[in-house]
């Protein structure tokens, strides 16, 4: 069957008649205005130790401006020169701050506040996680349960609607002699809460998102704290209503230490080092939270460099282009040998040992002559795990053996066309794959033994969407989702049939979802 056939697309292409009848294409619509970003990306982290910005619009557009890639975009001139240039003018009116940017008396710092409140509602009609609550509500379709899982039945036709996107943050700039001062915090409440969500009082529990301090000059700009990892490229995020985006790109945030230089003209370059997960699951099976497999609760990873990141790339009025690339080490401690028990084969003795882990990006987005934008992203590489969301999510980044690590092969792309109909509508179609290799390891193809292993061989998004801007603060968006997974296993038996479910069949696991958000602005 045909990917539309299957597609309840009806409420959305209606809903997009809708929109756009109201309005005539605008094909000279600002190329600013075509320049939204995801909403887990959009007012990241701005351009470090930058003078304030004004508040962007809501979540899915950024400022009027060319999108900030805080990993290549060249660090922007301190305000030194025109502080002090203001200061000796006497009876000189203070510049005009944006909104939400205050100056603090005595000193030379200005105070940025940011934020919005924002209701999710999300309906699926099937292929919905089983846990809302305790994992995160948006789509993540490398763990779509599978058509034939008791979840997958009993989780059909499911609506949710959540604030818990909501987001607060504040800035500061400060320039002086031998660098621009930047600092920001913010947070959200995205974290999992089983405690008291929506069977009680919809409490959930807050989340440091970013923390970080930059120093700024000529010469780039260090940034040191907690931030966007420096391997995701923000304007080649795709623009969705989903708070995830398609799972193509490395949606984390972790400790670091980037410096960002310019390369001269529109190019710069950055490298990083950045926290590498020890004990704690990290998007490794078997080797981050247990003994090789072998069931014990000991913690056998351990962490001893960072990783490290870096990235070329240039940004103009066309748009941008980066490529980058990391390295990251898999690691295990050297264990005693355990005698078996009755349930457990014995573990041999093993010493230490580890891997090298490797991936590479090359992304963009192009700013189109009548206003449109198209973005791209490509990512891949062995045991590259968190660095390409869908990998890690499904731990299918680095697998322990008793002696060494297994890598996993994944490549992953998404396509996003943005059509700004006016400066008031604008809509999105996004399409991504991811692929993973097993590099002839396993068994991860369904057997007698293990008829259901659930690994991922492939995985199909696609995003559909439309945006209402109603001002700087308020936004209005719907948007139709679907994400299939297809496990390890054979599509076809022996006489050309399809395979169905039988032992040794690929299992396939479908999400059909209608989303929508409601976004309010501070500023």
């Amino acid at each position: 069957m045909k990917l539309v056939d299957r597609l309840p697309l009806l409420p959305l292409v209606v809903a997009i008649a809708s929109v756009t009848s109201m309005t005539s294409v605008a094909s000279t619509a600002s190329a600013q205005d075509a320049q939204p970003q995801s909403k887990q990306v959009a007012q990241a982290t701005g351009t470090p130790g930058a003078a304030p910005e004004a508040p962007a619009t809501p979540e899915t557009v950024p400022p009027a401006q060319t999108p900030v890639t805080t990993q290549v975009q060249q660090p922007p001139a301190t305000s030194s020169s025109s502080s002090s240039a203001s200061s000796s003018a006497a009876g000189a009116e203070e510049e005009k701050l944006p909104p939400g940017t205050f100056k603090i008396p005595g000193t030379r710092t200005t105070l940025t506040l940011s934020g919005y409140a924002q209701l999710d509602i999300t309906y699926d009609f099937r292929g919905r996680d089983p846990n809302v609550e305790g994992n995160d509500y948006a789509a993540h379709a490398a763990n779509i349960p599978l058509n034939d899982s008791y979840e997958s039945k009993e989780k059909r036709n499911q609506l949710y609607l959540t604030a818990r996107t909501s987001r607060i943050g504040f800035s500061t700039n400060t320039p002086t002699d031998f660098a621009d001062i930047g600092v920001k915090i913010e947070a959200d409440f995205v974290a999992g809460n089983l405690l008291s969500g929506q069977t009680f009082t919809n409490s959930v529990l807050f989340r440091l998102r970013h923390a970080y301090g930059t120093l700024s000059g000529k010469y780039g700009t260090l940034l040191v704290g907690q931030s966007w990892s420096t391997f995701l490229d923000l304007p080649s995020v795709a623009d969705t209503v989903d708070f995830n985006g398609p799972a193509t790109v490395p949606l984390i945030r972790q400790p670091q230490v980037r410096y960002t230089i310019p390369l001269g003209g529109p190019f710069t370059a950055a490298i990083a080092a950045e926290n590498a997960p020890g004990t704690d699951y990290n998007g490794t099976v078997d080797a981050g939270h247990s003994n090789g497999g072998r069931g014990s609760a000991s913690n056998r990873r351990v962490q001893t460099i960072p990783d490290i990141i870096a990235v070329v790339g240039a940004s103009g009025n066309w748009g941008s282009f980066s490529i980058a690339g990391v390295t990251m080490n898999y690691r295990n401690a050297s264990r005693e040998a355990t005698a078996a028990t009755p349930t457990n084969p014995a573990v041999p003795a093993a010493d230490g040992y580890n891997k090298q882990g490797w991936g590479a990006r090359a992304s963009g987005a192009l700013k189109l002559p009548w206003g449109d934008t198209l973005r791209g992203n490509v990512a891949g590489g062995n045991g590259i795990g968190r660095y390409l969301f869908n990998a890690g999510l499904a731990g299918q980044g680095a697998t322990a053996t008793d002696t060494s690590f297994v890598l996993w092969q994944a490549l992953g792309y998404h396509v996003n066309y943005t059509r700004v109909w006016s400066p008031m509508f604008r809509s999105n179609v996004t399409w991504a794959q991811t692929y993973f290799k097993n590099n002839g390891q396993g068994p991860y193809e369904p057997s007698a033994a293990s008829p259901d292993p659930g690994v991922n061989q492939r995985i199909d998004e696609l995003f559909i969407n439309t945006f209402i801007t109603v001002n700087k603060q308020v936004e209005f968006g719907l948007e139709y989702i679907f994400g299939e997974r297809r496990t390890f296993g054979l599509e076809q038996d022996a006489a050309g049939q399809s395979c169905g479910t039988g032992v040794g069949c690929q299992k396939v696991g479908t999400n059909h979802r209608i989303g929508a958000s409601a976004h309010f602005n501070f500023f």
